[in-house]
Formats: structure tokens, sequence, C-alpha cells
């Protein structure tokens, strides 16, 4: 995940990371969430709910 994070800052890009890892989600600017097809944008409170942190 550094070096996608490098290169997306070097480069002024954005990157896409499909993930299960709950941990990667830290990382990320923005969140979204796939469920039943529909994409939910996470806002800090649900994403600290979905990761179990507080």
């Amino acid at each position: 995940m550094d070096l996608i994070a490098g290169l997306v800052h070097e480069r002024g890009t954005a990157a896409v990371v499909a993930t299960h890892d709950a941990a990667m989600l830290t990382r990320a600017d923005r969140v979204l969430d796939l469920h039943d097809g529909v994409l939910h944008e996470l806002v800090p409170r649900a994403l600290a709910a979905k990761t179990g942190h507080r």
C-alpha cells in the first residue's frame, strides 16, 4: 500500500483499491462500500463502525 500511496501522491493521480481488509480503509482518502449492488460512501462514523475503531 505504501507504493500505491507514494505513486498517487507523486503523480497527483488516483488509485482504486478493492479489498476485504478493514485495516486498509484507514489509509484511504475516500471509502465506498458496495452492498447488494449499491455503492455507499462511508463517512467517518460509519467507517469507524465498520472497522471496529472508535
